[in-house]
């Protein structure tokens, strides 16, 4: 590698035109561009000549030019670098060679073409003994792998798969099941909830969990930023007393009865007391869990995972995991033919194959919508001008139904659109407004931004777009906008995620809307019949239209596309593939595995 390097490095500094392979130079030359002196330049040319990468006819005398003449071609060089790093699972490196300047194009889309065969189900042989290996890309980083800190929906796919929490959502029955917790009972105050943990269950590290590290996993949660996701849920607790090493009593402030719910999320799966003897910040980059797989890498842009051979639920069939950060390769190869993959997350299949052997999970929708920031001094301080802005959007807003999985929507859980005519109600009528209104929103929702500014522009209302990074945006700064455009996944979580979001809708309403969500999300926590929540959440969302505090755009269907030859397909929360499940008949296998967010 280290001659390749030389090789390409004198291509590159000599710039040779196009079709021209020879370059007349001097040694001093050589020696600056090779930072080495002429005895080392003369040893490093006699071992790109035995290689035949080049020729060289040196002429005697210091100041004599040298002729080279180069047989191979710089970017064929790069891509077998390139392959090395990456079988070496070094892609980082990889990929700054791969993005290299002087690399054309066309070799980076070989590359690419390259790295996606890559990827897959393989058994590969490893000291004698067969190993079943999965390798799949994700376009979206991995920041953190702490359960209390996650924000993206790969870093919640990976602690699934390296976690437990104590009880488990099935999506099936809509019922909280046992898991790390083998029982619970409930006092009939309902606010004094006793754990009974399985004996035996261990971390990767070797340990046995007991009873303390979920106080410490629990206690750690009430203590986390106070915007971080489902804080609300962790006020509840007023004090977790542990009975002996295997039981556990939580003692609520009020009855809460989406609080088994909040347990069976990843938020609060369990680790291990004082971070198993490590440091938070390490811990973070290598967590400790029960989970069905272990991590054994991660620099970020690669994370293995092995099977955790005791895990108490039984051992995954996979033995490994391989997940690979590689930001845009999805968009590249979405416009391809899908048929290469084995599962597909996010993905719609073409027209054409609705009807192949191919099937598919719908997964959950994801929906977006504006909220008004009815704090602000300005014109949306005016429910009338609220009302004309929102009405206004809603006529020249022209969603592009069939892609993607897109449609209307007018809200969270009620589904269906008004019947009302709004086009004939405000045909006639104009904001009027002569203030450029600002609309706040993260990097990633940036082309749901640009097409309200256009949307905006139609109706003759002048919009600024502010994006902020996600930790920027959960703090103060999104109220100094106008509108916030965000979205909420319409999960087997909803309904915490619905209150999370009211929750933070309460910081940009007035008073007495403040007050009324409060007593809507208050009736909700406490009520025990998820038929009763849902209509509570209707006419709370329906409260928030009614006063034009929030606007709502349009849901996206996920769906999970997967091949016939993979078995033992079930979802979590996320709607994602539990890989501890899945398996491969080898006789049906495509060549590659794409999951994506």
């Amino acid at each position: 590698m280290k001659m390749a390097n030389h090789y390409i490095r004198l291509r590159e500094h000599l710039s040779l035109p196009e079709g021209v392979q020879e370059a007349i130079v001097t040694l001093d030359e050589l020696a600056a561009i090779l930072d080495c002196t002429h005895r080392n330049v003369v040893l490093i040319l006699k071992r790109l000549a035995d290689k035949q990468w080049l020729i060289w006819s040196p002429k005697r005398g210091r100041g004599n030019k040298s002729t080279l003449t180069f047989l191979v071609k710089s970017e064929e060089l790069v891509l077998q670098i390139a392959r090395n790093f990456v079988e070496k699972k070094d892609l980082r490196s990889a990929m700054d060679y791969i993005n290299r300047p002087s690399l054309p194009q066309l070799s980076r889309e070989h590359f690419n073409e390259w790295l996606f065969s890559y990827f897959g189900y393989r058994a590969e042989l490893k000291d004698h003994k067969k190993i079943d290996l999965l390798r799949f890309p994700l376009s979206q980083a991995f920041y953190t792998l702490d359960p209390a800190f996650i924000n993206y929906s790969s870093e919640s796919h990976l602690v699934n798969q390296i976690f437990d929490s104590l009880v488990r959502y099935n999506p099936q029955n809509q019922m909280i099941e046992a898991h790390i917790a083998h029982a619970w009972e409930i006092d009939t105050s309902r606010t004094v909830w006793t754990f009974f943990l399985r004996k035996g269950v261990l971390f990767h590290n070797g340990k046995e969990l007991h009873a303390e590290d979920v106080r410490f996993t629990l206690n750690r949660l009430r203590h986390v930023n106070p915007r971080s996701l489902y804080r609300w849920a962790h006020l509840y607790i007023r004090q977790i007393n542990v009975l002996d090493a295997n039981t556990l009593q939580i003692v609520l402030n009020e009855p809460n009865e989406l609080f088994a719910h909040f347990l069976s999320t990843n938020r609060a799966a369990i680790i291990p007391i004082d971070y198993g003897g490590e440091t938070k910040e390490r811990f973070a980059k290598a967590p400790i869990g029960t989970g069905p797989f272990k991590l054994v890498k991660n620099d970020g842009s690669i994370c293995v995972l092995e099977a955790f051979q005791p895990y108490f639920q039984g051992r995954a069939h996979l033995d490994q995991l391989e997940i690979w950060n590689i930001p845009d390769l999805y968009e590249h190869k979405q416009s391809k033919s899908f048929e290469g993959f084995q599962i597909l997350h996010n993905f719609r299949l073409p027209d054409h194959a609705e009807e192949t052997s191919w099937n598919q999970v719908h997964r959950g929708e994801i929906c977006k919508f504006i909220t008004l920031n009815l704090l602000k001094e300005g014109p949306l301080k005016e429910v009338e001008t609220r009302r004309i802005v929102t009405e206004m959007i809603r006529q020249h807003l022209h969603l592009d139904t069939a892609k993607e999985g897109i449609s209307p929507t007018d809200g969270f859980l009620d589904k269906e659109l008004s019947e009302l005519n709004t086009e004939e109600l405000f045909a006639n009528e104009s904001a009027s407004l002569t203030d450029t209104l600002v609309l706040c929103t993260i990097p990633q929702y940036e082309a749901d931004a640009i097409m309200l500014q256009k949307v905006c522009q139609l109706a003759g209302i002048k919009l600024q777009i502010k994006l902020l990074p996600l930790a920027q945006f959960q703090g103060e700064q999104r109220l100094e906008a106008d509108f916030i455009l965000f979205a909420v996944m319409l999960d087997n979580d909803k309904e915490l995620r619905l209150i999370d979001l009211y929750k933070s809708m309460q910081q940009h309403v007035g008073q007495a809307v403040k007050l009324q969500m409060e007593f809507y999300l208050e009736t909700i926590i406490h009520e025990i019949d998820p038929l009763i929540r849902t209509k509570q959440f209707i006419a709370l969302e329906r409260m928030l239209k009614d006063i034009h505090a929030i606007h709502f755009l349009y849901r996206k269907q996920l769906k999970t596309v997967y091949h016939p030859s993979v078995k033992g397909i079930s979802m979590d929360s996320l709607g994602w593939m539990e890989f501890k499940n899945i398996w491969f008949r080898s006789s049906e296998t495509p060549t590659a595995y794409f999951p994506q967010s």
